[in-house]
């Protein structure tokens, strides 16, 4: 029983929500999608029982494009859409049925873009979404424009001074006068079409504190004004000599004076008219910029074209505009040799300096060769000097075993001397002496003998002791004085 209580309570609250869920108030966009640059939609609001007839909504996109909501003044509706914001307040007729349909504002959305979008509108209630659209498309509103190579200003203002002449696109140098000396600015004001303006001061005379305003210095400041075109092909600038205080018109001296890549020395000053300056860039000419105290003062420069090497010549003559005042400024140029050629050489040595290393290389292994060769000439040289030693060594010995070998033949005629003293036929001595071994071994020993044997039989017979005296002097002889 209690379980079919919950079934049928179930039921009953089931069916009290249902009214509450189908009487809901809605909202929804009604219309035809666009084929243009341009939707417009209605808006079209259904109200249920019971709900508050005052209505706060927004409409927004998912684009850039802001929708213009219109409230619809036939329905009786009171209120009002706000433009910019796209947002609505308002309030249903006293006489509005619930549940039925009406119309309260027209949702207008224009593309003004160059190109094709697809946007989606949304409409926000009480913070809560309602309903959206989307899946069309708006065509680009305008056809993409080719942009401007016009550089030309349109106009020109300034907020103090005058200019000497009408202002014209056409005309690129302007003298600004009429500026007390107790105002240290002045605003200008160029215009063009889609171009890019740039001001700047390029003698340094004065200074752009911010796009407009120049602050200037006592006397004259030159100001430019640089113009870029939109598409960036074309460029134009418009000179001004902006003069701050009074002017003197019989001044023949110059205010600045500047000459490109160029130093002076010295410091230019407007009563300074002698310089020195050196050119170090290959160039047959040099600009030269100058501003006059005198605003119509005459400028004449000369040798400041076809630069020879060495030193040139160049002169600035200033005449002032009633030609009463004259000055001429002098600037002694020496134009030096190529700076490029200097920095091709160094690196030329640099590069020389880098290949070093592989004749340091080669020197290291040479000289590594030459002490190995000289190790093995002194190995060398030594041992050949101790195989000559020993060679040497050994021609001593063997030299000493042959004068021992005469020694011992000299000691074995002392002892034939010494057997034979006594009364020995000379003629039995020499047939001895040629059978002895002395005849084999020694040669020399030999001819003495013969030598002996021959004076022994044409001479008168010796004593036997006198002619081995004689032999054995002469053997003495050959073998030279030897220690014994």
């Amino acid at each position: 029983m209690k379980k079919n209580m919950k079934y049928i309570l179930l039921g009953l609250s089931t069916s009290l929500m249902l009214p509450i869920i189908t009487n809901a108030a809605t909202m929804k966009i009604s219309g035809n999608d666009s084929d243009s640059n341009v939707a417009k939609y209605d808006l079209i609001y259904t109200g249920a029982e019971g709900e508050d007839t005052t209505l706060n909504f927004e409409v927004s996109t998912n684009t850039n494009l802001k929708p213009n909501v219109i409230k619809n003044e036939e329905g009786g509706i009171i209120g009002e859409c706000n433009k910019d914001k796209g947002s609505c307040f308002l309030k249903l007729p006293s006489n509005y049925v619930a549940g039925n349909e009406i119309k309260i504002a027209t949702i207008e959305l224009t593309n003004t873009t160059t190109e094709e979008i697809s946007p989606t509108i949304t409409v926000n209630m009480s913070g809560t979404k309602m309903t959206d659209r989307s899946g069309f498309k708006l065509k680009p509103g305008q056809t993409v424009k080719p942009k401007s190579n016009n550089a030309s200003l349109t106009n020109l203002s300034l907020s103090v001074g005058n200019l000497d002449k009408t202002f014209d696109s056409n005309i690129f140098e302007y003298t600004v006068t009429g500026i007390k000396d107790t105002i240290n600015s002045i605003t200008l004001n160029p215009t063009c079409d889609n171009c890019e303006i740039i001001i700047t001061c390029p003698n340094g005379t004065c200074s752009v504190t911010n796009t407009k305003k120049v602050t200037l210095q006592t006397g004259a400041n030159e100001v430019n004004i640089n113009v870029t075109s939109e598409d960036g092909t074309s460029n134009k600038t418009y000179k001004l000599n902006i003069y701050r205080g009074e002017i003197t018109t019989s001044s023949a001296y110059l205010q600045n004076l500047k000459i490109k890549d160029v130093v002076l020395s010295p410091t230019f000053n407007s009563m300074t008219n002698d310089y020195s300056a050196k050119l170090t860039k290959d160039l047959d000419k040099v600009e030269i910029t100058t501003t006059t105290e005198d605003p119509s003062a005459k400028v004449e420069i000369k040798g400041n074209e076809e630069l020879k090497e060495g030193e040139n010549t160049i002169t600035i003559t200033v005449t002032s505009s009633d030609g009463e005042n004259k000055q001429v400024y002098t600037i002694i140029l020496t134009k030096e040799k190529e700076e490029t050629e200097t920095k091709k050489t160094t690196t030329t040595v640099v590069k020389k300096k880098k290949n070093y290393t592989w004749l340091i290389l080669l020197l290291s292994v040479l000289g590594l060769g030459i002490i190995i060769g000289t190790y093995i000439l002194i190995f060398k040289k030594k041992k050949n000097k101790k195989d000559k030693n020993d060679k040497n060594n050994n021609d001593n010995n063997n030299l000493k075993k042959e004068q021992n070998k005469e020694k011992s033949e000299l000691d074995m005629l002392e002892e034939s001397k010494y057997e034979y003293s006594q009364e020995i036929n000379e003629d039995d001595l020499i047939d001895d002496m040629e059978e002895s071994d002395i005849k084999k071994e020694n040669t020399d020993s030999l001819r003495i003998l013969e030598e002996t044997k021959r004076q022994m039989k044409e001479e008168p017979k010796q004593d036997v002791d006198e002619a081995l005296d004689d032999l054995m002097k002469t053997k003495k002889l050959e073998l030279g004085d030897l220690d014994f």
